[in-house]
């Protein structure tokens, strides 16, 4: 192998683990944890740096998070065999790297790179992204349930959560806010509705939730999965707690 090859690798290999580490931390965020908790332990799983006892615990309590867990460890286990395959072999041709296209190529290879990371924190393509990566795990890992559930963050026992209506549950659909009493009934608290992308800037009894609206709401991880958790035609999908299963 020779040395353009080896970077080529290693470009390639840190622009894949960086993807790695974004796209399990949105999925572990829809198992219920923060976007904090949720990217320490992805770099910690993918690193196979290891971690606390009590922040262990927050993976292998959950079914779905430990599937999450092995898929990683097994990519952390292949960058590990592809990182030192080309370390080493960059070292071994370092001598024959007088290569007429050598640095032409380290520097489009480098552009790519920068260009990658730039793009990853312009809010539009960064949302694009997370919208993707949602739609594919909600599809893989909640069983058809066509409402994205997103932990924003978590107080004492409860959770501030973004929810993507795709389709309306049927106990709410067609009713108002008045009729309905989300704290009392579902243990949900709406705080924001945004629809059509613009924030509605009051939210009376009159109002009701429609297909499209993405709500930011707050009460217990398993009450909001309970009320949200639909298929296509609006249906309560049996045994929305799978999730939580040991």
């Amino acid at each position: 192998m020779t040395l353009s090859v080896s970077i080529s690798l290693f470009f390639a290999v840190a622009v894949l683990y960086i993807l790695i580490i974004d796209v399990f931390t949105i999925l572990f965020r829809m198992s219920g944890m923060t976007e904090e908790k949720a990217k320490f332990q992805v770099i910690s799983l993918l690193t196979n740096s290891g971690y606390t006892t009590k922040e262990s615990e927050l993976v292998v309590d959950k079914l779905v998070r430990r599937r999450l867990a092995r898929t990683i460890m097994l990519f952390g286990y292949i960058f590990s065999v592809t990182i030192i395959t080309a370390f080493v072999n960059v070292v071994l041709n370092l001598p024959k790297a007088i290569q007429e296209d050598f640095w032409t190529l380290t520097v489009i290879l480098a552009i790519i790179f920068v260009i990658f990371m730039i793009a990853k924190r312009v809010p539009g393509v960064r949302q694009k992204f997370n919208d993707i990566i949602e739609k594919m795990g909600r599809k893989l890992m909640f069983r058809g349930n066509v409402n994205i559930v997103s932990v924003v963050d978590q107080y004492a026992k409860g959770v501030v959560a973004g929810i993507s209506i795709a389709v309306v549950p049927d106990r709410i659909r067609g009713k108002t806010l008045g009729q309905l009493n989300f704290v009392a009934d579902f243990g949900v608290r709406i705080i924001l509705i945004q629809r059509a992308n613009k924030v509605l800037d009051y939210i009376t009894r009159d109002t009701e939730i429609e297909k499209g609206d993405k709500l930011v709401v707050f009460g217990k991880l398993e009450q909001i999965m309970d009320l949200f958790t639909v298929t296509k035609d609006g249906r309560q999908i049996e045994g929305p707690k799978e999730m939580e299963a040991k």
